[in-house]
């Protein structure tokens, strides 16, 4: 399953916690994230079963690129005919899997 940004959500912490019910994982991930990015997170806030279901980690809640995908009716970034769009491409700066996916999804909807 992956996310309208292209994280694979079986390789995220979150979504691994929440579907294992794995405490410490949650704890682990949210210290990490914490000093990571400068922001309390707890660890029991840390609960998503994919930004394509009904609950999504709250940090995810307003993701532009959800909004941005399902307004267009996408099952993710690279199937826009915008991509990529400078926000998707800051984002994925870090993310070498995730760009390299939503690449061939683009590629392959619209090739050259």
């Amino acid at each position: 399953m992956r996310a309208y940004c292209g994280i694979d959500c079986h390789r995220c912490p979150v979504y691994i916690a929440t579907i294992n019910n794995d405490k410490r994982l949650r704890e682990e991930t949210a210290k990490k994230w914490s000093e990571e990015i400068n922001l309390k997170i707890e660890a029991k806030d840390l609960v998503c079963y994919g930004c394509k279901s009904n609950q999504i980690w709250q940090m995810c809640r307003n993701c532009p690129f959800t909004k941005c995908c399902k307004e267009k009716g996408l099952n993710n970034c690279g199937e826009c005919d915008s991509y990529p769009c400078s926000e998707i491409s800051k984002f994925l700066k870090s993310l070498p899997d995730e760009s390299t996916f939503l690449d061939q999804v683009h590629k392959e909807r619209f090739p050259d």
